[in-house]
């Protein structure tokens, strides 16, 4: 498989999916108090991020209703301050955020 902007496009739906399974049904103080949640849901954010990160710039200027700056900054702040991070950001970036980011990609990618 050619290693192109609609693969980096698929992996990182395929990660939000992924988040989205985990985070059914989570309260802020699930996230809290399991850290093996915590942990799962924070991989896969990091891994969503290093995939739009390998898109090229040229498909990002051409959708930039996404903010590829600010995923790329949570995901910075992700691994540069993980124990420093604000828990309750984490969890509205995954019961608003990542809801509303595959739809935005779902309408970008190649079928």
């Amino acid at each position: 498989m050619t290693k192109d902007n609609n693969y980096y496009l698929l992996k990182a739906i395929n990660e939000v999916d992924i988040i989205l399974d985990y985070s059914k049904n989570l309260t802020i103080n699930d996230l809290i108090e399991t850290p093996v949640v915590l942990d799962g849901i924070v991989f896969r954010l990091i891994q969503m991020s290093e995939h739009m990160n390998n898109i090229s710039q040229d498909f990002k200027e051409l959708h930039s209703n996404i903010d590829w700056i600010s995923i790329k900054g949570f995901r910075n702040r992700l691994v540069h301050n993980y124990g420093g991070v604000d828990l309750q950001f984490v969890y509205n970036a995954i019961k608003v955020d990542i809801p509303n980011l595959k739809i935005d990609l779902n309408s970008i990618i190649s079928k």
